[in-house]
This record gives C-alpha cells, structure tokens and sequence, in this order.
C-alpha cells in the first residue's frame, strides 16, 4: 500500500473514531445533566460550582472533537455549508445559555449589547461551535466578565470581549496562520483559531470572504476575538 493510500486509511479511522468519542461523550453529557435536574433543590446549590466545572470541561473536550471532526471534512470537501439568514441576538444569547452552569459557579457577569432587530446570513451550526468555544475560553482565562457586542465594517463583525490578561504575544502575531499556535504542552487554543478561521473563510459575499482576528484591549481591557461575516 502506498504512503498516499496510508494516509487516507489513517485519515478516514481517525475522523470515525473522533466522531464516536464525539457521540459517547455527548451522551454522557446528557445524562450528567439529567442527574443534576433530578437533585433536590437544597442539595444542588451545594454542588453547583463542581457541577458547572465538570460540565465546562467536558463540553470542552467535545467541542474539540466536533471541530476535529469539521476540519477532517473541510479538508476533504464532505462539511456541509448552510447559511441561512438568522436573529443575531438569539443567536448568540443561545450560546451563552449554553455556558449558564459555569457563568453562575464562577460569579461571571455577561453583557450582551446586540441590537434584536439584526439579521446576518451564517452557517448557524458551524458558527455556534466556534463561538462557544471562543466563549468557553474566555471563561477559562477572564476574571468575571464577558461582553458580546456588534460591529459593522465591511461586514458584520462579532466581537467577543473579556477582562482578563488578553492573548499572549505570540498568539497575536500569528495572524492567519494559527495552526501554528497549537501547542499540546501548553495546552494552547489554536486548534479553536485555526478552526474559527477556516470557518470565517467558508463565509464569503461579493469577493470578501469571512476573517478573524485577535487583540488586546478593548472595552474591558483583555482579550478581544472578532469574527467577521461579510
């Protein structure tokens, strides 16, 4: 067998065995939430904190294999492309929702300042993965706020802001090419960037595709992640 045909089996056994880690570790997340909402009131404040770690966690790790899973099919032209016109502010009012457990352990305050009446045309699941996880990691590294606002420059831009130390040096100069940032010592969110960035890209409009980008600063002097929808 050749090295080409070596590399498609190990390609192909890979994307079936992230996509069943996938559905295994989304069943168990199920069911951990089913027992939370079955603990008595007084006993479930009690472990609330534990709760929302071990859920943040574990949705992280399967928010890792989704986009694992998305890169082997964009890469091998099988990801299905949906854009659709959406709610923005439901949009990503969902998104926080989904991160409520740990927003409440960890006394997080979360500011979403986009306007009801905005309409964009995204891919929803795809941009859903990326902004959890770029929600996700903010909670990871912030102190104990987030804000989500809205820009409008060539596109519709989604800015994700929070306060805590920002993105490290490094990572700011990457721009563009952020498989370079993966680094499995540090535990680095590369592979969330690289991921977040090929998705943008899949989003183009009259020659303008999507872009991301990263600094420091902002409104509430951390890290600040746009993604923009042209």
């Amino acid at each position: 067998m050749t090295e080409n045909n070596n590399n498609s089996l190990f390609s192909i056994i890979l994307a079936s065995t992230v996509h069943d880690m996938k559905n295994s570790l989304g069943m168990m997340l199920e069911a951990l939430n089913q027992v939370f909402e079955d603990i008595p009131d007084d006993r479930s404040q009690k472990i609330s904190p534990q709760y929302g770690v071990v859920q943040y966690e574990s949705s992280r790790v399967n928010s890792s294999l989704m986009q694992l899973l998305a890169l082997y099919k964009i890469e091998n032209n099988q990801l299905p492309f949906n854009p659709g016109y959406h709610n923005l502010f439901d949009f990503v009012e969902e998104q926080t929702m989904a991160h409520l457990p740990l927003f409440e352990a960890k006394g997080f305050s979360v500011k979403i300042d986009v306007d009801p009446e905005i309409e964009v045309v995204f891919d929803e699941a795809l941009m859903a993965m990326v902004v959890t996880n770029i929600i996700g990691n903010a909670i990871r590294y912030a102190h104990s706020e987030l804000l989500i606002n809205v820009e409008f420059n060539a596109g519709t831009t989604l800015v994700i802001s929070d306060d805590g130390p920002g993105y490290p040096a490094p990572m700011l100069e990457l721009a563009g090419d952020y498989i370079q940032g993966i680094n499995q010592s540090s535990g680095s969110t590369g592979l969330g960037l690289f991921f977040a960035d090929k998705v943008a890209g899949l989003h183009q409009h009259d020659n303008n595709s999507g872009r991301i980008s990263l600094s420091n600063g902002g409104q509430l002097g951390g890290g600040v992640f746009k993604i923009t929808i042209p």
